[in-house]
């Protein structure tokens, strides 16, 4: 008798959680805008570019995005800190398409490193000031 009630019990959990589990919510705060679609692409192609030892590739993405990194929508802050991540950011994708260029893949790697480094922070710096962005935005 105690089986058949645990069975009961599982068989209306499961169906329970069925129709969430087969449609999970989407959260509109999790997408990603085009830019910083654009971004995380250039940056994968890097890495993919880095592990095949594909210079022209990994030189190519890299100057592409710097010149994503001069778009108006990038600036998305008007202070010192962003302007400064934002140089840093440059320079690290300046030196991964120079060491490519002079094909030098440990060189080019650790600048991968340190542009990888200067987003993580970046966005770290963005979500601590995500007020002022907002701000921003609705101006």
């Amino acid at each position: 008798m105690k089986r058949i009630i645990i069975c009961t019990l599982v068989f209306f959990v499961i169906a329970a959680a069925l129709p969430t589990l087969a449609n999970p919510p989407i959260v509109p705060s999790q997408e990603i805008p085009p830019l910083m679609r654009m971004k995380l692409e250039k940056s994968k192609a890097i890495l993919e570019g880095l592990t095949l030892e594909d210079y022209e590739m990994v030189a190519a993405n890299a100057r592409s995005l710097r010149l994503l990194s001069l778009e108006a929508g990038w600036n998305v802050l008007q202070t010192k800190e962003y302007a400064s991540q934002s140089r840093d950011f440059r320079r690290s994708t300046d030196l991964i398409a120079q060491a490519a260029e002079g094909k030098d893949i440990n060189r080019a790697t650790l600048g991968y490193v340190a542009m990888t480094v200067r987003c993580v922070e970046c966005h770290s710096y963005m979500r601590k000031h995500r007020i002022e962005l907002m701000n921003y935005q609705t101006e």
